[in-house]
């Protein structure tokens, strides 16, 4: 059911896609999508914008819009199936400090 409640908006003009914005939700309502910050469903978005400190650009602002309702379990399940595709993929490279290493007394 739609509602109007807060909820975050993003100007694709000034979003650099920089993704500092998905850092800072902790729901996983944002995404890069072609390059740009993108709501993956109102539903995951709680309206509280913690995500907006984390943009340099000041391309996220909290609205006044109908949308549906935030939905708890529905982030449960979203953030389970993030966790699932961020460990099935392959990371590129790794961090040099997780590398392993042997320290030798000469």
């Amino acid at each position: 059911m739609k509602l109007t409640r807060k909820i975050i908006e993003i100007d694709e003009a000034k979003c650099n896609g920089c993704g500092q914005c998905i850092l800072g939700c902790a729901e996983g309502a944002l995404r890069l999508v072609d390059g740009k910050a993108k709501l993956v469903g109102d539903i995951l978005c709680d309206g509280l914008g913690a995500c907006i400190g984390e943009c340099p650009e000041g391309a996220l602002k909290i609205i006044d819009r109908p949308a549906d309702e935030f939905d708890e379990k529905a982030v449960e399940v979203h953030l389970g199936k993030i966790g699932n595709e961020k460990n099935s993929k392959p990371l590129p490279c790794g961090c040099p400090s997780s590398a392993m290493m042997e320290l030798k007394k000469n």
